[in-house]
């Protein structure tokens, strides 16, 4: 919960230095599809997901900028066993795992201008993933950091100068390391965008 009170509050400051023109800002619901080793450990998709996006245009087809978010997924577990060391635990599992990805941003409008206007993009920074294990009373939870990259499509609605209203997908990847195996998922992403 605070680091979800921390990113709301930087991308809130970064809401308010978006004063210049040509820049955008976006808030986006997130629904997270899990891949590869996440969905070997939780293969539900979620839509508990949120984002934000802050992009300054260098020119009248690029824009690059800041990206930070937080997803959950969940998954239940009936009877499974659970062993850390030498011990083992049997019965239900709660699996949670939180994600928190922070990353450099450059995208590729192919329209500057008109109401629907398709975009490319690349992210590259790091996601923290936290997993979470509920099991009785035992509770485990580790946090790993990865090396993260994002390619994303989409588009946006803009109906008039100011605001749009953006749909689009991403392929969120983290690389092993930390006894923790690469992480991927698809994240679909649904916002609305204010350009300043």
């Amino acid at each position: 919960m605070k680091n979800i009170f921390i990113t709301t509050l930087l991308f809130i400051g970064i809401s308010f230095v978006a004063s210049a023109q040509n820049s955008l800002f976006s808030v986006n619901y997130v629904v997270t599809v899990p891949l590869g080793n996440t969905s070997d450990y939780i293969d539900n998709p979620s839509g508990r997901g949120i984002n934000f996006e802050f992009q300054k245009f260098i020119n009248p087809h690029v824009a690059v900028g800041l990206e930070a978010g937080h997803t959950t997924l969940y998954k239940r577990e009936e009877d499974k066993v659970y062993t850390e060391g030498s011990a083992s635990i049997s019965g239900v599992q709660y699996r949670y795992q939180y994600t928190w990805p922070i990353l450099a941003t450059v995208n590729y409008y192919a329209l500057r201008t008109g109401l629907f206007r398709p975009y490319a993009g690349l992210g590259i920074g790091t996601m923290a993933s936290n997993r979470r294990l509920d099991m009785g009373i035992y509770t485990t939870s580790k946090t790993h950091w990865q090396f993260a990259i994002k390619p994303e499509v989409g588009a946006l609605i803009q109906p008039n100068a100011s605001m749009a209203f953006k749909f689009g997908a991403k392929y969120l990847m983290g690389t092993g390391g930390d006894n923790f195996d690469s992480q991927s998922n698809i994240n679909f992403n649904i916002g609305f965008v204010i350009f300043n």
